[in-house]
C-alpha cells in the first residue's frame, strides 16, 4: 500500500487564515456517515462534528486547487484518477470525532462512496499541548496499517495549510478533540 502524501503550504497562511475565519463565522449541521444501512444519516457514536456551509466562493477554490494537483496524486498512488468531489468543510470542537474507518474503493462499502480512490484532508488550525487561542488539541488523524502491517497505527500530523491525501481504503479515524477547534477540509478523488 502506498504511504501518505503530504503536500506543506498547500494553502499559504494567508488562505488558511482567509477559509479558517469564513468556517468560524458559518453554520451548518451535524456531519453524517455513509454506510449500507445509514447513507447520509447522523450518528453520533460514529462521528461527531459539524459540516460547515461554506460560500461558492470558498469551495470552488479549494476544487481548483484540487484538480490542479490530481496529476502528482496520480503518479504518487498509481492510479487514473477522474474528479474530486465537492469539498467538506468540517468543524471539530471539545468532545468531537470520527471512529475507525474508510472512505471507500473496498467491497465492505456498498453505497456510492465505493468509487473513492484516494482521501484527502488539508488541516487549517494549529495542533498545540495545552489551550491556546486559535488552537487545537487532540483530533488527531491517526491511520492504521493492514494485518500484515501488524495493525500499525501511524499519527499523521500536519501544519495548517497541509494536505495530505492517503488511499480511501485506508482505515483511518480522527481522535477525540481535548480543546479547542481543529478546522479542516476533506474530499475524495474518484
Amino acid at each position: 500500500m502506498s504511504e501518505p502524501l503530504r503536500i506543506p503550504d498547500f494553502l499559504d497562511a494567508a488562505a488558511c487564515e482567509e477559509i479558517a475565519a469564513e468556517m468560524r463565522a458559518a453554520g451548518g449541521g451535524s456531519a453524517t456517515v455513509y454506510g449500507k444501512e445509514s447513507a447520509g444519516a447522523v450518528d453520533s457514536l460514529v462521528r461527531k462534528a459539524t459540516r460547515l456551509v461554506m460560500s461558492a466562493r470558498a469551495s470552488d477554490r479549494v476544487v481548483r486547487l484540487l484538480l490542479e494537483r490530481k496529476s502528482v496524486l496520480e503518479q504518487h498512488f498509481g492510479v487514473v484518477l477522474a474528479h474530486c468531489e465537492p469539498p467538506q468543510f468540517l468543524r471539530y470542537v471539545t468532545g468531537d470525532y470520527f471512529v475507525a474507518h474508510q472512505d471507500g474503493n473496498t467491497p465492505l462499502i456498498h453505497d456510492d462512496s465505493r468509487f473513492r480512490k484516494v482521501s484527502i484532508v488539508i488541516f487549517l488550525s494549529r495542533k498545540t499541548a495545552e489551550p491556546e487561542a486559535g488552537s487545537y488539541g487532540g483530533g488527531a488523524l491517526v491511520t492504521h496499517g493492514t494485518y500484515a502491517e501488524s495493525y500499525r497505527r501511524s499519527e499523521l500530523e500536519a501544519e495548517p495549510g497541509t494536505f495530505v491525501a492517503f488511499r480511501a481504503e485506508t482505515t483511518h479515524e480522527v481522535t477525540p478533540v481535548t480543546h479547542g477547534e481543529r478546522y479542516t477540509i476533506v474530499s475524495w478523488y474518484r
